[in-house]
């Protein structure tokens, strides 16, 4: 049985890659995506979540509201993206920190996500690629 240190390590790596699948399009540039947007970092022993910073100072404005005068009043298509990612990883995250869920059930779970990313990333990079032709 996993000690709580490690599930709550396994819950912030299925958050993690909860994130990238759904973030924004904004993430990609050319046919890859700036994976490391969306990463660990640590501070005062404490494990956190860090999406943006240097690497891509404009994240804040993929969730947070505004308006667009360059797109004629168009709201944030984005909005609150990291909220509803995160509520839909709750289940699973509340399940991996109480211990219901097996390692094989938490390698099951993360492999099928992370397919799904793959399948969004070779998506994404067949777009651009029908928008340079």
């Amino acid at each position: 049985m996993l000690s709580y240190e490690q599930r709550l390590e396994q819950a912030a790596d299925y958050l993690i890659v909860v994130l990238t699948l759904r973030c924004p399009n904004i993430f990609f540039r050319g046919s890859n995506v700036l994976r490391s947007t969306i990463r660990k970092a640590w501070e005062n022993g404490k494990t956190l979540i860090v999406i943006g910073g240097e690497i891509a100072p404009y994240a804040v404005y993929t969730n947070e509201p505004w308006l667009s005068p360059k797109w004629n009043g168009k709201e944030n298509p984005n909005l609150y993206w990291i909220q509803s990612a995160i509520e839909e990883a709750r289940p699973v995250l509340v399940a991996m920190l109480s211990g219901t869920i097996s390692q094989e059930e938490y390698n099951q779970m993360v492999g099928a996500v992370q397919a799904d990313i793959t399948a969004a990333y070779e998506q994404r990079a067949a777009e651009l690629e029908a928008q340079m032709l």
